[in-house]
């Protein structure tokens, strides 16, 4: 069942076999698992169950339900807008369905420096098999390209450039383009549809509303959860519960996981909770076309560009002394008219002019497969901070990507382009395009976005350099599992919505086959 928070007789005490902590890819992922080998779970959602018939399309009333401080949330400069998602089924809500692997050069990596006795290659394909099927993953068909990302597979062929077709897990889908507002059509493959309709039919309980606040634990064990449901609008506390269980799984994010155990005072020995987040960071670049675009209409997300995305070099030498342009990901980024107005530059009349070609904009991001590393601090009980800055190589390398979506989207017919500095360049026809200089990230007022923030909380073998082994289970602290991308040893370079899923399907089993 699923039950309200904010709307029991509080204060509640109650009890399960298993708590997990956080209701997307990975939590809901080892709910269902564990449930469904007869364990008692309860699941704790910090947001809000929002079924089909509640996506309204309407962005000031879904991205605020939808994300984590109505989409406002950055690090403590505020250099970094970073989106994450809340509501049962976390950011598979709201995210846009792609479906990438680990590539295997990151993979043998982690094997070589972290030991994953449990994870490695062999592993994670027959992980990523198993959720593969369950999610439905396919290539886009034909028939739902659009031109926006039709103009990006246009661009790589006119530069000569590699690229090609993504693959994503929908069903059903009738190209609304309203992804990032929640599907109306209940066309993802997303937790609330796939996974937790047989887990709750098998007995999961959902507390929505509920925020863990600490991880109870005493004599090297954890013993349970301690919480507060919050009001739904406002966030307010409005009083506690606890949940004593035999073991907790924390599945609350990159951000969240690493927050929650510091708040809790969990034991570390190696000192690496909070302190290896990596984000994918980001920069946009727009087109303006003479030809109608309506990016906002179609599959988002569906081509991609890999011409500066090289694993293979990247990983050669361990991963620090990467070759320049070999670590970036090009695809297409548009988004609906008010988050739109927020990445187009400019003020006033200049603005208004090109919002008024919202119909004939194209807009692509490059993100990078980051080295750079930050840190995360709870803050009071609810809240938490984050600390990170690219460093001077991954500065370069976004800036390589934010050069390479000007000349595709001048290769693939656009009239104009748009770069969001401060002041604002507009690049005409025959304008050329900036010295890589001219666009140091610290002087040119570019600001980075991000949407995958992981490795918070590292897995390894080695308990002196990992507070995680490679199934999940902490080293320092016994009936105690992590399972979400706070796992990652490193960045990976692609969306990890399915390495997260593969993530919570390896912990769940792990947690159901460990003795009690």
């Amino acid at each position: 069942m699923i039950h309200d928070a904010a709307g029991l007789k509080l204060p509640l005490a109650l009890s399960a076999d298993l708590c997990v902590i956080g209701s997307g890819a990975g939590g809901g992922m080892v709910a269902a698992i564990a449930v469904q080998a007869g364990l008692d779970v309860i699941l704790l959602e910090s947001g809000s169950f929002i079924p089909p018939e509640q996506m309204t399309q309407r962005e000031e009333r879904m991205i605020p339900r939808l994300l984590w401080d109505a989409g406002a949330r950055t690090n403590r400069d505020r250099s970094v807008q970073i989106h994450q998602g809340r509501g049962v089924g976390g950011s598979t809500l709201h995210n846009f369905n792609l479906c990438k692997r680990i590539p295997t050069p990151i993979l043998e990596e982690w094997r070589r420096e972290r030991g994953m006795r449990y994870l490695g290659p062999d592993r994670w394909e027959s992980l990523y098999a198993n959720v593969e099927k369950r999610l439905r993953v396919e290539l886009i068909p034909p028939e739902w390209r659009n031109v926006h990302n039709s103009l990006l597979e246009a661009g790589c062929r006119e530069l000569g450039w590699s690229g090609g077709w993504l693959r994503h897990n929908r069903s059903g889908c009738n190209g609304s383009g309203y992804c990032e507002l929640g599907c109306a059509y209940d066309a993802k493959n997303n937790v609330p549809k796939i996974l937790l309709p047989d887990a709750i039919d098998a007995g999961l309980t959902v507390l929505t509303h509920c925020q863990a606040i600490r991880i109870e634990h005493r004599d090297g064990r954890a013993k349970g959860v301690e919480a507060v449901a919050v009001h739904p609008v406002s966030g307010d506390v409005l009083g506690p519960l606890r949940i004593e269980a035999g073991a907790v799984c924390v599945s609350a994010s990159a951000t969240g996981t690493a927050a929650l155990l510091w708040r809790s005072e969990v034991p570390d020995r190696s000192g690496t909770t909070g302190e290896s987040l990596r984000i994918h960071p980001a920069l946009v670049v727009a087109g303006e076309f003479s030809e109608t675009v309506r990016a906002w209409r179609g599959v988002p997300q569906s081509y991609e560009c890999t011409e500066l995305l090289d694993f293979e070099a990247a990983h050669r030498t361990g991963g620090g002394d990467a070759p320049p342009g070999t670590r970036t990901w090009i695809v297409p980024a548009f988004a609906h008219p008010m988050a739109t107005a927020t990445m187009i530059p400019g003020h006033g009349a200049e603005h208004r002019r090109i919002m008024k070609r919202y119909d004939n904009l194209a807009v692509l991001t490059a993100m990078i497969h980051d080295h750079s590393t930050g840190r995360v601090r709870p803050r009071g009980d609810l809240g938490l901070r984050i600390d990170y800055h690219a460093d001077s190589t991954d500065r370069k390398e976004l800036v390589l990507g934010l050069l390479a979506c000007i000349r595709l989207l001048r290769a693939s017919g656009a009239i104009r382009v748009f770069v969001p500095t401060d002041p604002p360049l507009v690049l005409e026809p025959n304008d050329s395009p900036p010295a890589l200089e001219a666009l140091e990230l610290d002087r040119s007022g570019l600001r980075l976005a991000a949407v995958h923030p992981m490795g918070s909380v590292p897995m390894g073998d080695d308990p002196a350099s990992a507070a995680i082994d490679s199934r999940g289970k902490h080293h320092h602290l016994d009936r105690l599992w992590v399972a979400d991308g706070s796992l990652f040893p490193s960045s990976i370079g692609v969306p990890p919505q399915l390495s997260i899923y593969a993530l919570g399907l390896h912990v769940g089993r792990a947690i159901v086959d460990s003795p009690a």
